[in-house]
């Protein structure tokens, strides 16, 4: 086996490989659909590293992007290779924000990188569920008139901006810092370049959010999902998500996967069908690390 960085010529194994293990690996396969390999100057490039075979074939992977967060995907193995962790700590993309994907991997990953230890501002392993859209159950006031799903470049740009810092202090445990705006506002220009964020309209007022945050052909991934405060318990949620997931399907997408640790918001998908099918990681630090200066440290 080879450890070493993916090149372009690799693209066609790491996409067969990432597919075979499409829920827990979404965005490692929408990036790379998008963006290639090698495509250093498109907002969602980053490095591939990958266990190789002689003939070529992919059996795991780490993928950092340009934000710093790390995602992992080590297949059939229970644990990322070791000689895959050393291949991708010596030549690091930039300082580490956060490491994603199947809880167990996530955490070997933390491990081996001296990280188990670090001050995050979540690390959290969430449910994992997934929808075949032909069973979606659809609420049965989704399609009244009442409820009206736009394209949230239809809605106050000020409105999305504070709804997506307030979902990423809520949910994601970010620090009310003036550098959240930045990283907000860039967000949130990329979602709207995307066309994949939307917004439910009830008596001509903007009441939730919704959007795919990875998107391919076969799947997407849901979320953000974000109701303020003062539109909650009214469903409003469940019956936009039900909305964006039957406008995707319409286009021909056969499956849905999500990730929750509210057992509020589990009980929306769950009673749209989603089940559960496994646990998934989401660790963000509360500062970028650098991976040189936590591997010197170690003993």
């Amino acid at each position: 086996m080879q450890y070493r960085k993916l090149r372009d010529a690799d693209l066609d194994a790491a996409t067969a490989f990432l597919a075979n293990h499409a829920a827990t690996s979404m965005i490692l396969r929408g990036n790379l659909r998008t963006a290639g390999i090698e495509r250093r100057r498109h907002p969602l490039s980053g490095s591939y590293f990958g266990e190789v075979a002689k003939d070529g074939a992919i059996s795991a992977i780490i993928g950092q992007f340009g934000n710093g967060n790390v995602f992992v995907q080590s297949g059939d193995h229970a644990t990322i290779p070791t000689d895959l962790t050393q291949a991708f700590a010596a030549d690091p993309l930039g300082p580490v924000a956060g490491v994603f994907g199947d809880a167990d991997q996530a955490a070997d990953m933390l491990d081996q990188l001296g990280l188990s230890d670090a001050e995050f501002n979540i690390n959290a392993s969430d449910i994992l569920y997934q929808l075949r859209l032909s069973d979606l159950i659809v609420p049965v006031n989704a399609r009244a008139d009442d409820f009206q799903m736009v394209d949230a470049n239809q809605v106050d740009r000020s409105t999305l901006l504070r709804w997506l810092r307030a979902y990423e202090i809520e949910a994601l445990g970010a620090q009310d810092t003036p550098g959240l705006d930045s990283k907000i506002a860039s967000r949130l220009v990329h979602a709207l370049d995307a066309r994949n964020l939307w917004a439910l309209i009830v008596d001509g007022k903007p009441v939730s959010l919704s959007g795919f945050n990875a998107q391919l052909p076969d799947m997407v991934q849901v979320g953000p999902v974000w109701t303020p405060p003062e539109h909650r318990s009214n469903g409003y949620a469940r019956i936009l998500v039900a909305k964006t997931l039957l406008a995707i399907r319409s286009r021909g997408v056969a499956d849905a996967i999500l990730s929750t640790d509210s057992e509020a918001a589990a009980r929306a998908y769950e009673a749209l069908g989603f089940s559960k099918i496994g646990r998934y990681r989401l660790a963000l630090f509360k500062s970028p690390v650098k991976l040189a200066q936590m591997l010197e440290a170690q003993p």
